[in-house]
Parts: structure tokens; sequence; C-alpha cells
């Protein structure tokens, strides 16, 4: 990413790192009522995360999809920014990665029966575009989904801070379907 990206990342950090514990816990709150209301009335598998670093925490979502009937895999990060999904339950083991985030410790699944994907980020702007940390997780993992013809919905979590202006896509960055944030749902296809 250039420098514009760098330093918009570097603010948001910054910011992100500043909202209290308060103000976490009310978005969380807010962003898991848009979650379970986004995602399809037929259940399938939704790929979720574990809130790092001040993202907003998917977790009470997470387990409300799982008694709607959802399975629900999370994260599992592998060398290259390569990243595979695995089932997990509320109250599974988890074992750290090398950042300090919990991963499940069954196999993967196939990325052929995933049907929806949260997905953390930096920033994104209403066009859909997102920055993440910079190591390229999940556009290698949905670049690995368009190869096998798979196509899960793609939303973004985010604090409303995170909705900012962002410097024009790489080509292999992956816009998201909608961003769910405590105060709007974004849906790119009203936006372009």
């Amino acid at each position: 990413m250039n420098d514009s990206g760098t330093s918009v990342r570097k603010r948001l950090l910054g910011e992100r790192s500043l909202l209290s514990g308060k103000k976490q816990l009310e978005a969380s709150q807010a962003v898991a009522e848009r979650v379970v209301g986004s995602v399809p009335a037929s259940a399938g598998v939704v790929a979720g995360y574990l809130a790092h670093g001040g993202e907003v925490d998917v977790h009470s979502a997470l387990v409300a999809l799982i008694e709607r009937g959802w399975k629900v895999v999370l994260p599992v990060c592998g060398q290259e920014a390569s990243m595979e999904f695995a089932p997990w339950s509320p109250g599974e083991e988890l074992r750290p990665n090398r950042y300090g985030i919990g991963e499940p410790q069954t196999n993967a699944i196939s990325i052929a029966d995933i049907s929806v994907v949260l997905v953390p980020g930096v920033g994104f702007d209403t066009m859909g575009n997102r920055i993440g940390h910079g190591v390229g997780f999940y556009d290698r993992f949905f670049t690995r989904c368009n190869e096998q013809g798979h196509r899960p919905l793609r939303i973004g979590i985010a604090h409303d801070l995170q909705i900012v202006e962002l410097p024009p896509p790489a080509p292999w960055d992956v816009p998201m379907d909608r961003i769910l944030t405590p105060t709007k749902v974004i849906d790119r296809d009203l936006c372009a």
C-alpha cells in the first residue's frame, strides 16, 4: 500500500485504540444485532473472527447464529498469509497463533462450504473497499474463493470511525458486499 494508505491505517488504528471499553461494548452489541439481521434466513456456514486490538467483537452474534442453526468457523492463519477456517463452538479450547489470537484445533473446512464471511478491518469506504493490517490474509482467501468459483457473502465489520475515504484499491484488494457499523448498513450495490 502506498504512503497515503499507510498513514490512513496508522491514524485509524490510533483512533480505534482510544475507544473506551464502554464504547467498544456498545458498538459490539449494536453490530451483533445487525449481523444476525444481515445473514440469510436459511442456515449455512458463517466465517467469523475473534476480535483483536479494538476490532468490533462479533462473539455474541456468532453465538446467536449458532442458536439459529448456523455452523461457525474461525480463521486459522498459515504460512505466507494463507488462511483457512475451522469449526468452532462456544467454550471450545483455542490455541493462540503467532498474533496471540485463538484458533480452533479442528480440521479446516472446504472453502465451498462457507456462505458468509464476517471481515474485520482497519478502514472501509462507502464503496465497500477495505484496508486491513497490511498482511493480506482476507484478500488471499477471497482470491482462492474466486479461483474455485465460490462467492460467499462478504460482510465488513467496523466501528463508525472506520468509515473513511480510502486511497484507490490495489488490483488484489477484494471489496465487501456490505459493511456493518453500530449505526450504518452500507450495501456496495447501492453505492456503485
